[in-house]
């Protein structure tokens, strides 16, 4: 019996399975109570569902079966019902196919004061239990039958009601994309790893009886996917077919018909109802983030909460189908490019035009929705993660095939053993990581580990190195200032480490981590080479190499990027302006330089500048625009291109499946702004609410009123001048 099958089953019971349901509760029980009788009829049972034999009339033990999602409220009425009905009743063993857990706890705990020992008995339960003998095997199988079997072999699973595509194969082929994706161990090139995942799509209601021949089979396919050359994708086809005949699929070579074989069917079956649980756990955190968010606005409501359970899922598919989209183009055309912020807003304005929400609150839609969606993706949530990324993935996957038929052929011009020089903007968030106990919270930091793994290398120069050391500076600084005199944005070091609950008097010792007092430039350079294997090389005298013409031109755009932000924000002295222009230059025209010695597309470059700064991508475009006949290759890389690359690379074969597998998700969406709010204000008004409190109490308080504060300030949408956005927090 399979236990995931089981599962699927349990939370897929509806009303009309009651029946169903308890003749499983009743098997179930029969294993420790042989003198079970059921009660359940038409007629009403008293409050029961089953009792074990005692005097007539006077059970001491009763069963309860429910498949009420309000199941609190459920177990409250059957014991008021039995104090009435049958007042010598002692023990009520409640049964759910809900996850209830410690949930019930309280519930016990009033039951034992008015004499009634409840035993509760959920999800988890029956999963653990369900092949302890043959009884409870068999009305394990009898559900799975019933309900699970069913709804996979069909097409409900498919035909997703958030799914951008229009065909029901084009949704299939997405589906088992996603599933060959988790499942492929071999190392596979990516070629045969999407027509393997293809052709089972194809042949998915195939059995013996029911098969399918190779003509079938390519209109199938053609039918998901659109591609303009159709002797070399029936030629991958059929060769996927021969790869998987025998072990995966039966051939009868004189009809030229196939199908899957039976163990393989079940197998599928069974990661289906996998990948259904973890669509089940995405939309419970879907649900839990958008009663979050809508909590800070007193006019929402459930119309509200069930709008935005529909409408996220559906932003999300749009948004990695955008994804994918994007980085196919970039690969085929040589040129990266990427998702920003704005975006994801005109996605969202896009749903909200297309399905017009019957809302008080649509005001407030494209902020609430844009900050849930950002959540969620940063959320270390296991379930969310795994369903996120094979849902990109996917989708990736698929837009590939739209687009060239040999993915892997396409993918090669990616760069393998690159060498990546990071500046502040993505040094900046990877010390900020460190104060986090999760490791899977350390997003940035687990992505470079991979690359590392894969033979990435990581370049750092002494102007990165002192900008982040004047940032810590002026962290340290504006620490040290009573709450409430400091003026300007606090800076982002601060500002993570004020989030994370910390004191602020602890702040230099955090600090002194990282850095001494003597020579803090070469601690941050060792601590940097010691825990990630960032080298530290300067690039000035690569500058020489570059035109002249290009080198003023970067010269006058980063001038007038920086002048333009300083006006802005009436914090930086021209000294100090200039020493930053002068850093970026270095950066972006010494990687520029470095690949005048190579010969390649640009995909297929080496040396790459990989930054979070808005600015740097403006000046690429500027650039592009300022030499239309001689366009400079950009040097730029955003993290999402750098997770795409480890993870559809020729990098991508040199790391174990589960290396690809742990890579965390990233999107340039997720890494660009954070939402303003007067944080050191904030934390010290809660410091001084909850003073004498144990740290680590006080420290959730402040997280707790943090996030809050952030919440209201993402739904209203209100601007703010203390904006943390960490790509523009550099200054000393």
């Amino acid at each position: 019996m399979n236990v995931s099958l089981f599962k699927m089953a349990l939370e897929r019971v509806e009303i009309s399975d009651w029946q169903a349901f308890e003749e499983l509760c009743s098997s179930f029980l029969m294993a420790e109570f042989t003198d079970l009788r059921t009660m359940a009829s038409s007629s009403g049972d008293g409050g029961r569902d089953a009792e074990l034999y005692s005097q007539p009339n006077k059970p001491l033990v009763v069963a309860q079966y429910s498949i009420a999602s309000n199941w609190k409220t459920k177990i409250k009425k059957t014991i008021d019902r039995l104090n009435t009905t049958f007042p010598d009743v002692r023990i009520l063993i409640f049964m759910s196919n809900r996850d209830i857990g410690a949930q019930a706890d309280k519930l016990k705990a009033e039951a034992v004061e008015n004499g009634l020992s409840l035993d509760v008995r959920d999800k988890n339960w029956f999963l653990e239990r369900a092949n302890t003998d043959d009884t409870r095997k068999n009305a394990s199988e009898k559900l799975i039958d019933k309900i699970a079997r069913p709804y996979l072999e069909g097409e409900e699973i498919i035909n997703k009601r958030s799914s951008p595509l229009s065909s029901g194969e084009s949704k299939a082929a997405l589906l088992y994309l996603g599933l060959q994706w988790q499942d492929d161990i071999s190392g596979k090139g990516l070629t045969k790893l999407s027509f393997d995942a293809l052709v089972r799509a194809a042949l998915r209601h195939t059995d013996s009886i029911n098969r399918m021949n190779r003509s079938e089979i390519h209109d199938r396919i053609a039918s998901a996917i659109t591609s303009n050359d159709d002797k070399k994708f029936h030629r991958y086809i059929d060769a996927a077919l021969s790869r998987l005949t025998k072990r995966f699929i039966r051939h009868w070579k004189e009809e030229d018909e196939f199908c899957l074989t039976h163990d393989e069917s079940q197998r599928i079956m069974e990661r289906l109802a996998d990948i259904e649980s973890e669509e089940n756990k995405f939309l419970e955190s879907v649900t839990s983030n958008c009663a979050l968010w809508l909590s800070e606005l007193s006019e929402a409501n459930e119309t509200d909460l069930k709008d935005l359970e529909d409408r996220i899922p559906r932003i999300f598919e749009r948004i990695f189908l955008k994804k994918g989209e994007t980085f196919v183009s970039s690969v085929l055309s040589d040129r990266v490019t990427r998702i920003e912020s704005k975006d994801l807003k005109d996605i969202i304005i896009n749903d909200i035009s297309i399905k017009n929400p019957k809302s008080k609150i649509v005001e407030y839609y494209p902020g609430i929705i844009e900050n849930i969606i950002k959540s969620l993706i940063s959320n270390n949530d296991k379930y969310t993660q795994l369903y996120l990324t094979r849902l990109s993935n996917s989708y990736t996957l698929l837009s590939f095939l739209n687009q060239t038929s040999d993915v892997q052929r396409a993918t090669k011009k990616l760069f393998s053993h690159g060498k990546v020089w990071l500046d502040t903007s993505v040094i900046l968030p990877v010390f900020a990581e460190q104060l986090e106990a999760d490791e899977s919270r350390k997003k940035i930091t687990r992505l470079m580990k991979a690359c590392l793994k894969a033979g990435v290398e990581f370049k750092i120069t002494d102007g990165v190195i002192q900008e982040v050391n004047s940032h810590m500076n002026l962290s340290e600084k504006c620490s040290n200032y009573t709450p409430g005199f400091w003026q300007g944005r606090t800076p982002f070091l601060y500002y993570q480490y004020l989030h994370s609950g910390r004191p602020s008097t602890e702040f230099s010792k955090w600090i002194s981590l990282f850095r001494g007092k003597e020579r803090p430039d070469d601690d941050i350079a060792q601590y940097l080479n010691e825990f990630f294997e960032i080298e530290r090389i300067n690039l000035l005298d690569e500058l020489q190499n570059v035109d002249e013409d290009l080198r003023w031109a970067i010269d006058r755009l980063w001038t007038e990027a920086h002048e333009k932000r300083r006006k802005q924000y009436q914090q930086l002295d021209t000294e100090t302006t200039r020493i930053l222009i002068k850093h970026d230059i270095e950066t972006y025209l010494g990687v520029i330089a470095l690949r005048k010695k190579e010969s390649v597309s640009e995909l297929g470059y080496r040396h790459w500048l990989c930054t979070l700064d808005k600015l740097a991508w403006g000046i690429r475009d500027s650039l592009r625009d300022e030499f239309p006949d001689n366009r400079p290759t950009s040097p730029l890389l955003s993290l999402s291109f750098l997770l795409n690359n480890m993870t559809f690379g020729p990098s991508r074969r040199l790391s174990e499946k589960s290396d690809n597998l742990a890579i965390p998700l990233i999107l340039d969406l997720e890494m660009s702004d954070s939402v303003p709010i007067n944080i050191i204000e904030i934390a010290n008004d809660v410091r001084s609410e909850y003073d004498g409190n144990p740290e680590y109490v006080i420290s959730r308080k402040v997280r707790d009123a943090i996030d809050r504060a952030r919440r209201q300030k993402g739904c209203l949408n209100i601007p703010d001048e203390d904006e943390a956005e960490f790509c523009e927090m550099t200054e000393d």
